[in-house]
């Protein structure tokens, strides 16, 4: 009877870490994602190894790819069929591996986030596109494994397109995050009116935004047309408005218009250029707000039919004004 021909499978495992072994000391760590793709008997062996940390995640999907990044280190997942997927690691030729593309992101995604102690991301990146059921795959994982993981930052890169459901569903299942940022990325086409305003509504569809410690709108969204600097219709408490420049006039119609908010509870507004002096204390007494006695640079507007007020403080150098915070009180 002929003997049966081994594969790569039939490898013993102590071999396997002897061949690991001469790899170098950060083998773990340097070939634990290629190792994982080779067959499901080097998956089951690395999965005893300890994760690398990747702090950095960045997700996009569609309905026939994912990409993945780790650590800045990209691994695309591309749909061949329903159980063949397409694996690119980074720029190196796609290898060829048994299994649904969502199944196989989602396996090495949580393979890094379902530490049994809890884990903690530095950074997260969703850029643009999620794709529904890839956003369901990771939600029942997530339940599924009961993984515990906090998050510093999320970089929602929005895009006209994007679908707030799916990133809602991927944000709501991280226990807390921090600090949310909305940019535009520069390699788009200018932004307008029309596209602000669906952003606007998108965002105020995931419920993320409005239980983050702080959002920050970054000026790629608001800079390309002077249209764009009022942050009429947003919902979101908690958030930082970054601009290049400021006018008296346009940082007066902003402060206006959030004073007029029924969600705030605080806002920051930073610019990079300075705004001038002139009127806006001026401006800002004729709306109804008082100056705080013992600090000139102190308001207080009290907020109608309400026993709450806000809380406005300049900052301001000898000649500028360099920022303005907003709090409820």
């Amino acid at each position: 009877m002929p003997s049966k021909e081994l594969t790569i499978n039939d490898m013993p495992m102590d071999v396997f870490e002897k061949i690991c072994e001469n790899l170098g000391d950060n083998y773990q760590e340097k070939y634990w994602f290629t190792f994982r793709h080779v067959s499901k008997s080097f998956r089951n062996a690395v999965d005893f190894w300890n994760p690398s940390e990747f702090r950095r995640i960045g997700l996009s999907s569609t309905t026939r790819d994912i990409s993945i990044l780790f650590n800045g280190c990209r691994v695309s997942y591309i749909r061949k069929s329903k159980n063949s997927t397409g694996i690119k690691f980074h720029d190196h030729d796609s290898i060829n591996q048994y299994g649904n593309f969502r199944d196989l992101a989602v396996d090495d995604l949580m393979s890094v986030l379902a530490s049994p102690g809890g884990y903690e991301l530095e950074k997260l990146i969703i850029s643009e596109k999620i794709d529904k059921r890839f956003a369901q795959r990771l939600s029942d994982e997530f339940t599924k494994l009961g993984a515990n993981v906090d998050v510093n930052t999320v970089q929602l890169n929005p895009a006209r397109i994007m679908n707030p459901i799916p990133v809602n569903k991927i944000l709501n299942l991280f226990r807390s995050i921090e600090e949310i940022n909305i940019s535009y990325s520069q390699d788009n086409d200018p932004i307008t009116q029309k596209d602000i305003k669906s952003i606007i509504g998108k965002a105020n569809r995931i419920e993320a935004l409005k239980n983050a410690g702080m959002v920050k709108i970054d000026r790629s969204l608001m800079d390309s047309d002077s249209k764009l600097l009022i942050p009429r219709g947003l919902k979101i408490p908690n958030m930082t408005l970054a601009y290049g420049f400021l006018s008296d006039k346009s940082a007066f119609k902003i402060v206006g218009i959030l004073l007029n908010s029924p969600h705030l509870k605080c806002c920051r507004i930073n610019t990079s250029s300075f705004l001038t002096k002139m009127e806006f204390d001026e401006n800002l007494k004729e709306l109804g707000a008082a100056n705080d006695p013992e600090n000139r640079n102190a308001y207080k507007y009290r907020i109608p039919d309400f026993q709450e007020f806000f809380e406005i403080e300049i900052k301001r150098n000898n000649t500028f004004i360099t920022g303005i915070s907003i709090e409820r009180k």
